[in-house]
C-alpha cells in the first residue's frame, strides 16, 4: 500500500534518528509478516484446511453451553444460529468478516447441539440415599474381580418410588453368593441406592454428569443375596436386541475363560467381549504406568486391528483365484467384509463410547476405501468428530474422546507431512533406484512403531496430565517392545477365535492369544522395574488450553502456518508448575479431609477413609515423600477432629451435635458434614459448614490466603449450584429431620446468622 510505504520513507529518511529507524524498520517486517501470512492462509483455504476447524468451533460451542452458569434460552440460540447462517451464505466475499460470521455460527451450531441432547437426555434420579426394595430387568450382568456380578437394571418397581419417579436405569453390584441372573430375567431383591456424588474436587471428572446423560438413574448395592423373579417382564425392541448380545456376550467369555485360565483369561475376554471387570487391579496399575493402558480399552487400536485382519485375510483369500482377482472388485469386497467385522466387533464389546468413537472413524474410512477415495485423511477423521459432537456432544469432555483425536489427528498429520516429504525427495531422485531389502524394510516397520509410539505418545500425554495428573514416560519404549506382539498375534488370533468359536474349535486360536497376554503382562512389569517420575500434579488450565491449542494448530493446518502452534506448546512445557495443595479440603462425604503441612504437602487427617477420593487427590497433588502431619496440631477420632494448620487457622470438624457448642467457641472453621443446622450463640466461626452445603456443593477447596481473616478465604466447591438440569437432578429435596434439642438457659439468645437456635441428629454419627 502507498501510504504505509510513504510513511516508511519518511521515518527512515537521514533527518529520522534511531527510534523513528527501529519502528519503520519493525513496521516493513510487520507487513512483509502480514502478507506472508495472508498468502499462507490463501493455501490453508485451497487445500481445504478450514473444514477441520468445523469440529473445533463447534466443540467450542459446546463447552460454552456445559459452561454457561445459567440455561441458555433455546430459541434465542436457534435464532442467533439461523441470522449469522444467513448472513454468512449472502455475503460475496470470502474474507475475515465471512470466516467470522462462519466461526460465530458455529459455535451457536454447537451451544443447540448441547441444549438439544440436554432437552432430550437425563431421567428421573434417587437424590437420596435409601435402602428399598426393588425389582427390575436385567440389561447386562459383568462378573466382577471379587467374584460379585454387577447388574444394569431397568427398574419395574420401586418401593416408595412412584411410576413418574422410577429411574431409567440402576447399576447395582451383588457381593453375596446368588444364583447369577442372565439378561432378560427379572432380579429382585433389598438395595441400597446412592445417588451420584459429585466431582473428587472442584475440576476434577464428574461421573454423575455422565451418568445422568447416559440415563442413570442411581447406583449401589443389594444388601444382601439378589433372587430371580417369577415375574417375567416386557422389553422393548432395543432392549430385545441388547439383551440377546449381553447373553451371546456371557456365553462367549465364560468359554474364553474356560479355553484360557487365570488372569490372561481375564484380559482374553476383555479384549473379545469387553468383560474388563474381572481384570487384576494390579495388574490394570501396571499398563497405566507403563503406558500399555490402552490396551484393556476396546478402542481405535483393536478395531483397526481386527477390521483391518480381516480385509486382509479375505483380500488373500480371494487373491487365490485370478479369475476371482481380475474380473470382480475383490477389494471392495474385503473392506465390506472389514465393515461387518467391525460392526459385530462393537456390538459384541458392549458397544462402550469409545468403542463406538472407534467404529465411526474406521466406518468413515471404510465408506471412503468403497466410494475409491483416500481413507486416511485429516478430513475424516474431523468429519467422525463432527458426528460425534452431534449425536453426543457430552462427549468433548470425556478425556476418551480427546485423546482418541488427538491420537488420530495426530498420526495421519505426522504420516501425512512424511509422506510428502518422501515425494518431494523422491521427485529429485531418478527412478529406478535401489529397492530396501528385508534389512531395510525392518528398519522402516521399527521407525514406524517408534513414530507411531512418539507421536502419539505426546498427543495423548497432554490430556493424561490434565483429566489424570500423570504421563507414562516409559510408554514409547513399552509400545515399541509390545506393539509388534499385540498386531501380529494378539488381535489377530482374538478374530480367529470367534471365528472358530462356533466350531468349537476356538482353544486353537485362544492359547496363542494367552501367550500373547502372558508376554505383554510381563513386558508391562519389566518397564515398571525402572521407576521414573510420572506424577505431574495439577496443572493450571491455562497452560493446558494453550497446549492443546498449539496441537489443534500442529495438527489441523498444512502450510508452514502451523508451527505457530509451536508456541503455545513450548510455553506450556516452560512455564507448567503443578498447582500447590489447598490449606483444607474436605469430601463431600465428610469422612476425608486433608489440609496442607509446614511445606504445602496435603496430610490426609482420616487415613483409610473414602480411598477412591483420597487417591485422586495424591495424583492431583503429589509429594516425593510422606506428607508431615506432625506439623500440625491434630486430635481426630469417631465423633470430632480438631486440626490446627501451620498458619494458626483452627478446624474442627464435627459428628455429634453435643460437641457443637465447644466448636463454636473455639473453631475458626467450624464444619458438621452430618447436622443439617448448626447455631452459634456466643460466637460465630469465621465459616460453617453444614450437612446441606456438602450435598449441594459437594468438596470444598479451601485457601487460607495466609490469614484467618474470612474474608480472605478463597473457597471453591466440586458442584455448582446453579440451576442446569444434571445439577438439579441430583439435587436432594428439602428434609424434614428429628432434632437434638440441646440444653440452654431460660433466656435463648439466638445470632443473627443462624437459621435455627438448635441442632439436627441425623442418623451417621461419624466419619465411619
Amino acid at each position: 500500500p502507498r501510504l504505509p510505504a510513504m510513511l516508511s520513507d519518511t521515518l527512515a529518511s537521514e533527518r529520522a534518528g534511531l527510534p523513528a529507524r527501529i519502528a519503520s524498520r519493525a513496521g516493513q517486517l510487520a507487513v512483509r509478516a502480514a502478507d506472508v501470512v495472508a498468502a499462507l492462509a490463501d493455501r490453508e483455504r485451497e487445500a481445504g484446511s478450514l473444514f477441520n476447524f468445523v469440529p473445533v468451533f463447534i466443540g467450542l460451542g459446546v463447552i460454552a453451553y456445559f459452561s454457561a452458569p445459567a440455561e441458555p434460552v433455546f430459541f434465542i440460540v436457534l435464532a442467533s444460529l439461523a441470522i449469522l447462517a444467513f448472513a454468512a451464505i449472502r455475503r460475496q466475499t470470502h474474507g475475515a468478516g465471512y470466516f467470522f460470521l462462519v466461526a460465530v455460527a458455529l459455535l451457536l451450531a454447537g451451544m443447540s447441539a448441547a441444549q438439544l441432547r440436554t432437552i432430550t437426555a437425563g431421567g428421573p434420579v434417587i437424590a437420596v440415599e435409601t435402602t428399598v426394595k426393588i425389582r427390575g430387568l436385567v440389561l447386562s450382568a459383568e462378573a466382577t474381580r471379587k467374584g460379585g456380578v454387577r447388574y444394569l437394571i431397568r427398574p419395574i418397581s420401586i418401593e416408595g418410588v412412584e411410576a413418574g419417579g422410577m429411574p431409567v436405569r440402576v447399576r447395582l453390584s451383588a457381593a453375596s453368593k446368588h444364583k447369577k441372573v442372565l439378561p432378560g430375567g427379572v432380579i429382585e431383591g433389598v438395595a441400597r441406592l446412592q445417588p451420584f456424588s459429585g466431582p473428587a474436587y472442584p475440576g476434577s471428572f464428574d461421573f454423575g454428569f455422565f451418568n445422568w446423560f447416559d440415563g442413570l438413574g442411581a447406583t449401589g448395592f443389594f444388601m444382601g443375596a439378589p433372587s430371580a423373579s417369577a415375574i417375567s417382564a416386557e422389553t422393548k425392541p432395543v432392549e430385545t436386541g441388547l439383551i440377546a448380545m449381553n447373553r451371546l456376550r456371557i456365553s462367549m467369555t465364560e468359554r474364553i475363560r474356560v479355553a484360557v485360565g487365570g488372569e490372561a483369561g481375564d484380559i482374553c475376554a476383555a479384549l473379545i467381549t469387553g468383560e474388563r471387570m474381572a481384570v487384576d487391579e494390579a495388574t490394570e496399575e501396571s499398563f497405566r504406568r507403563s503406558g500399555l493402558a490402552h490396551i484393556l480399552s476396546i478402542s481405535g487400536l483393536h478395531m483397526v486391528l481386527v477390521t483391518l485382519t480381516a480385509v486382509w485375510l479375505l483380500r488373500f483369500l480371494l487373491a487365490l483365484s485370478p479369475r476371482l482377482a481380475l474380473q470382480y472388485p475383490v477389494r471392495k469386497w474385503a473392506v465390506s467384509a472389514g465393515f461387518a467385522s467391525a460392526t459385530f466387533y462393537l456390538f459384541l464389546s458392549g458397544a462402550e463410547v469409545a468403542t463406538q468413537r472407534s467404529y465411526l472413524m474406521i466406518a468413515i474410512m471404510l465408506i471412503a476405501m468403497l466410494v475409491d477415495r483416500r481413507a486416511m485423511t485429516m478430513r475424516n477423521v474431523a468429519l467422525a468428530a463432527l458426528v460425534i459432537l452431534l449425536m453426543a456432544p457430552e462427549s468433548v469432555l470425556e478425556p476418551g474422546f480427546q485423546m482418541s483425536f488427538a491420537a488420530a489427528g495426530s498420526l495421519v498429520a505426522a504420516y501425512a507431512a512424511l509422506g510428502t516429504r518422501k515425494q518431494g525427495q523422491m521427485s529429485r531422485k531418478e527412478t529406478g533406484g535401489p529397492r530396501f531389502g528385508i534389512a531395510g524394510k525392518l528398519g522402516a516397520y521399527v521407525g514406524g512403531l517408534l513414530l507411531t509410539s512418539l507421536v502419539a505418545g505426546f498427543a495423548t500425554g497432554l490430556f493424561a496430565a490434565m483429566h489424570f495428573h500423570r504421563v507414562a514416560p516409559m510408554g514409547l519404549f513399552a509400545n515399541l517392545i509390545a506393539a509388534p506382539v499385540i498386531s501380529i498375534v494378539m488381535m489377530p488370533s482374538a478374530l480367529l477365535s470367534v471365528l472358530l468359536m462356533p466350531y468349537g474349535l476356538e482353544k486353537l486360536a485362544l492359547v496363542p492369544m494367552g501367550w500373547s497376554v502372558d508376554a505383554v503382562v510381563a513386558i508391562s512389569n519389566w518397564v515398571n522395574q525402572y521407576p521414573v517420575p510420572d506424577a505431574t500434579g495439577r496443572q493450571p488450565l491455562l497452560l493446558l488450553l494453550a497446549g492443546a491449542t498449539g496441537l489443534l494448530i500442529l495438527i489441523l493446518l498444512k502450510t508452514r502456518l502451523r508451527l505457530i502452534g509451536i508456541l503455545p506448546v513450548v510455553a506450556m512445557v516452560v512455564f507448567g508448575k503443578a498447582e500447590p495443595a489447598p490449606d483444607l479440603i474436605i469430601s463431600q462425604g465428610g469422612r476425608a479431609i486433608g489440609m496442607a503441612d509446614n511445606k504445602g504437602r496435603l496430610a490426609l487427617l482420616y487415613s483409610g477413609k473414602e480411598s477412591f477420593i483420597t487417591g485422586i487427590w495424591d495424583k492431583a497433588w503429589p509429594s516425593e515423600i510422606e506428607a508431615d502431619a506432625g506439623s500440625m496440631k491434630q486430635e481426630c477420632d469417631k465423633e470430632r477432629c480438631v486440626a490446627i494448620s501451620p498458619g494458626g487457622v483452627r478446624v474442627e470438624i464435627v459428628y455429634k451435635p453435643e460437641l457443637l457448642d465447644a466448636a463454636c467457641l473455639s473453631a475458626d472453621i467450624l464444619a458438621a458434614p452430618r447436622l443439617r443446622y448448626v447455631d452459634c450463640d456466643s460466637r460465630k466461626p469465621s465459616l460453617i459448614l453444614k450437612r446441606g452445603d456438602f450435598e449441594e456443593k459437594g468438596t470444598h477447596l479451601i485457601r487460607f490466603n495466609g490469614s484467618r481473616n474470612p474474608a480472605r478465604f478463597t473457597v471453591e466447591t466440586s458442584i455448582t449450584p446453579d440451576g442446569r438440569p444434571w445439577n438439579v437432578a441430583r439435587r436432594p429435596p428439602p428434609v424434614i429431620s428429628n432434632r437434638y434439642v440441646r440444653p440452654k438457659p431460660a433466656e435463648t439468645v439466638v445470632s443473627s446468622g443462624g437459621s435455627d437456635p438448635q441442632a439436627v441428629l441425623e442418623p451417621s454419627p461419624g466419619p465411619d
